[in-house]
């Protein structure tokens, strides 16, 4: 894989678009230093932006909670996606959008700092988030050392960089154990996501997923809810103690980047992938809604 300094193209950033190379910012940014920096990520699906509106909601929503705004409209960032997907000639790919707080002091105060933002897009190669086969094979996860904090002790609600600093420590280790994720849990032991996904298990024809306390309130998850109840499919919200893994039949995680990915494996806990009908369902009803072959409708539950 190219390193992504070093690919071309063009970068929206801070109103119009630059050469790739030329998107830089400061080393003494205060987005740097102290994480006051957030992100979302979009895919693109025959060439059009997945659920951007509610991506650009939940962007500003993140903002509010770091204690800074955007500078430019939901309408302006929604505009320079497309130009930068359009730019690009991307069918199948990624888009990251990013809002930091600029470089006019170095202190944890920053009442006064300008605010920077930058849509970028490339193509989404094979095996990006996990191993290209592993919509066949499961994925397998180990819980991690690091738990996510509760609401009141961190910005947990917003998509902000320094929330995945658990996540990266994490997944790390996981992946030199010998598993593809780390599971995290919350403040009182219970399960919460893997470190860039949202986790859902199966028992007996029935879905079960961790609430959102202690994390965002994902957007694939909400379409894999929303999936479920046209369905005809019964989700229970509530908290799940590891104990579960054990209990359940059967395990997936979804987030924009892997979508809907089974679990073959939690620990010494294996699921059969073959049988399970609930995830196929949810699977097969997931790449209808991204294709716009589906009329399931998910509400925007980020505009405010």
């Amino acid at each position: 894989m190219i390193p992504f300094d070093q690919r071309t193209g063009k970068i929206w950033y801070d109103g119009g678009l630059v050469d790739w190379a030329d998107a830089k910012l400061h080393v003494l940014s205060h987005g740097l230093h102290y994480a006051s920096s957030i992100f979302e990520g979009v895919r693109v699906y025959g060439g059009e932006p997945f659920m951007l509106t509610e991506h650009i909601s939940r962007l500003r929503g993140s903002a509010r909670v770091l204690d800074f705004d955007l500078e430019y409209a939901d309408e302006t960032l929604h505009a320079a996606t497309l130009q930068v997907v359009a730019e690009a000639g991307i069918t199948e790919g990624y888009i990251r959008v990013n809002a930091w707080r600029g470089s006019e002091i170095i202190q944890t105060a920053a009442l006064h700092t300008s605010v920077h933002t930058s849509v970028a897009a490339w193509e989404l190669p094979a095996g990006y988030y996990a191993a290209a086969d592993a919509l066949d094979k499961g994925i397998s996860l180990v819980i991690g050392r690091y738990r996510r904090p509760a609401p009141q002790y961190a910005p947990v609600k917003s998509k902000a960089a320094g929330n995945y600093m658990i996540g990266t420590v994490s997944k790390n280790e996981a992946l030199r154990a010998g598993y593809d994720d780390a599971l995290l849990l919350d403040d009182n032991g219970n399960f919460v996501e893997v470190t860039g996904a949202h986790l859902f298990f199966t028992r007996n024809g029935v879905l079960h997923t961790p609430t959102t306390r202690c994390t965002i309130d994902g957007i694939t998850r909400a379409c894999v809810l929303a999936i479920a109840e046209r369905e005809g499919i019964e989700c229970v919200v509530g908290d799940l103690a590891p104990s579960f893994a054990g209990e359940a039949d059967g395990a997936f995680v979804c987030g924009t980047a892997c979508e809907i990915l089974p679990v073959a494996r939690i620990e010494e806990h294996h699921y059969d992938l073959g049988g399970n009908e609930v995830i196929q369902k949810l699977i097969s009803g997931y790449r209808d809604l991204t294709a716009g072959r589906s009329d399931v409708e998910v509400p925007n539950v980020w505009a405010s």
